[in-house]
């Protein structure tokens, strides 16, 4: 039923004439000047006094069809007005987030630069890259929340790591250590959105999981299984540092509602853009993670 309200009132070409500068500037103008003419010169020029039944039908029909536009028109400015103050609202949590990763590590830096000594290890100093992997993930279930409307307990991020001469897989973070996720392995082993975009190598965001099961690029556990729609987004990393190779997949998950409007084209491409630009901050701290591991491990895989 929202589906087809939207398409009703929101999305389609019939809206999008009635909204068109053309009408809204031509034909209240015309219209009144009809209608002031029935009025005003009804009973003395020849054309409208002779054809008083036909101006009457006439008449009815534009009336009808005027209140009926009017209130198409009021219903869909609402909606659009609505979708207009969301974009705004996400802009503004966008910018934010973006601000207060950049405040985290300048606040850092600027604090661990006055003990630095020359003959330290300044990389390992000044860089901690798990903290701001950290940082990231919950600073995108904050953008989640106040920027989409998502409830916090229906989100789920993860950043699943493996190691490919195993093969070898498991969580190398998570947004909240004691939700309950499908085990790495299972996943990516099985038909899911992580193993699609890791054999692919591109991101994909999927605005409704049923399409997603439906195509055998989603892994459906028990709780997709309960709530029954929900939306999910990957994206695969890889990291060559020298000749040892990282390979980690990002995953925004939620269940319970959808990200954005499902069978909206615009927003969820609108929307497939910010949560890629959410991965590629993801992906920069990922560099510097995998660059400590591989100095950690003495050159070897994780």
């Amino acid at each position: 039923m929202k589906k087809f309200l939207y398409f009703i009132f929101v999305n389609n070409r019939v809206i999008d004439f009635l909204s068109s500068p053309f009408l809204s500037i031509f034909v209240p103008p015309i219209l009144g000047l009809y209608y002031g003419t029935l009025d005003i010169w009804g009973n003395d020029w020849t054309w409208v006094k002779n054809y008083q039944d036909i101006h009457t039908v006439i008449f009815s029909i534009l009336a009808g069809m005027t209140v009926i536009i009017l209130f198409i028109k009021g219903i869909a400015e609402s909606c659009k007005g609505q979708v207009t103050a969301k974009y705004e609202k996400i802009t503004e949590s966008m910018i934010t987030f973006f601000n207060e990763l950049v405040k985290k590590k300048r606040d850092r830096f600027n604090n661990k630069a006055k003990s630095l000594k020359p003959t330290g290890d300044i990389f390992k100093t000044i860089t901690h890259p798990r903290d701001q992997l950290e940082h990231v993930l919950d600073g995108t279930k904050r953008f989640l929340v106040s920027g989409l409307g998502i409830d916090q307990k229906n989100i789920g991020i993860t950043i699943i790591q493996g190691n490919l001469s195993g093969p070898k897989w498991w969580y190398a973070l998570k947004c909240d250590s004691q939700k309950q996720h499908t085990k790495a392995r299972e996943l990516m082993e099985g038909s899911s959105t992580a193993r699609f975009c890791f054999e692919s190598g591109d991101s994909l965001f999927i605005p409704d999981l049923r399409k997603g099961i439906k195509e055998g690029v989603f892994f459906e556990s028990n709780r997709s299984k309960k709530t029954g729609k929900g939306s999910v987004f990957c994206k695969p990393v890889r990291v060559t540092v020298s000749n040892v190779e990282f390979v980690y997949i990002f995953t925004i998950a939620v269940y319970g509602q959808y990200i954005c409007t499902p069978y909206d084209e615009a927003e969820c491409r609108a929307c497939e853009k910010i949560l890629d630009e959410v991965a590629d901050r993801v992906e920069l701290e990922l560099y510097l993670f995998s660059m400590k591991q591989f100095k950690e491990s003495g050159g070897k895989a994780a």
